[in-house]
């Protein structure tokens, strides 16, 4: 798994926990947090950049593990009327893609409790992929992807559990050459059908049940749409999720199970099917307050695994991660 996705791994899942076991602070002036995650990560992705050369494209990747450093945190401002914010750092939430991203922001609480956020991810930080996936037999050359995306996102509609989220955003390879491998004898029609570059949309809606005033239960419905330059890339994905989170008097938990079905449009010429992704995922957050009687720090940690299984086994991955780390708040 590459470092960046593993490190959007943690701050995604870590959502259930922060966002609504812990509310935004709300405190006039300057505060936010920074966490210091390590960890392993096993992973058998073809698109794994430590996989550089495959034999064949039958297959997914070879199984590789690494061990990761992570450092992720936000700052903000509070105005002095306290229902005004604006923040800066590492995103944790899923938008778009749902990749590591540093995202800006403002946010606003009104009398009915709702919160709008709006927020921009500037693509500062970008992603290893390959130029060209599809070549057999010889070294895979990198590249770097990155998104620039906006969001709007609206806490507890109208004082209800209801909350909503719409991004959109524009995922870039620089330099794209999939498709390219001599080997394959694609037309050049068929080689632009490949490109991923893309136009992402992302829109999410949520609910929150509690059961008592230490449980509760997230559930969410979302759906992304990839409107990428090349028709075998272009797909719709619809996904569901659920997250139980346990508040106890100096910890709290949250384990959140989640599906996605991803359909594309049009045929990969690769492999002459049209793709169709299933992505599972597992995970359990943990964080401990104050360890040791320190004021304002966190010991936190996560478990988490995530499958896919596509009709192209070249597609097909499994992940697993285990991260502990120290988080401070001021």
């Amino acid at each position: 798994m590459k470092p960046l996705l593993t490190v959007g791994l943690i701050a995604t899942t870590m959502i259930s926990t922060t966002a609504i076991a812990k509310p935004v602070d709300w405190t006039p002036g300057i505060g936010g947090d920074i966490s210091l995650m390590v960890g392993y990560n096993k992973s058998d992705s073809q698109f794994n950049t430590d996989n550089h050369t495959t034999p064949n494209l039958n297959n997914n990747g070879n199984e590789q593990d690494k061990m990761f450093v992570a450092p992720i945190g936000s700052l903000s401002y509070t105005f002095n009327s306290g229902n005004k914010q604006l923040y800066f750092g590492t995103s944790r939430s899923d938008i778009a893609l749902g990749r590591f991203h540093i995202e800006a922001g403002y946010r606003q609480k009104f009398a009915d409790t709702s919160t709008l956020t709006l927020s921009y991810i500037p693509g500062i930080l970008s992603q290893k992929t390959w130029q060209d996936p599809y070549l057999q037999g010889v070294e895979r050359s990198k590249t770097e992807s990155n998104i620039n995306a906006f969001s709007v996102k609206l806490d507890n509609i109208r004082g209800s559990r209801f909350s909503g989220q719409i991004a959109y955003g524009k995922f870039s390879v620089d330099h794209e050459q999939s498709g390219n491998d001599p080997l394959l004898k694609l037309t050049a029609n068929e080689r632009a059908s490949l490109n991923r570059n893309a136009n992402v949309l992302y829109t999410e809606g949520t609910y929150v049940q509690p059961f008592s005033r230490s449980l509760m239960l997230r559930t969410a419905v979302n759906f992304t749409n990839i409107d990428a330059s090349g028709n075998a890339m272009n797909n719709n994905i619809y996904g569901a999720a659920a997250t139980i989170i346990q508040l106890l008097p100096q910890s709290s938990l949250a384990f959140t199970l989640s599906y996605k079905k991803a359909l594309f449009d049009s045929t990969n010429p690769v492999f002459n099917k049209k793709q169709q992704d299933n992505k599972f995922g597992a995970f359990l957050a943990y964080e401990y307050s104050q360890p040791f009687n320190w004021k304002n720090w966190g010991l936190v940690s996560l478990i988490g695994y995530s499958s896919t299984q596509s009709n192209i086994n070249f597609y097909d991955s499994n992940d697993v991660l285990v991260s502990a780390g120290l988080n401070y708040k001021f």
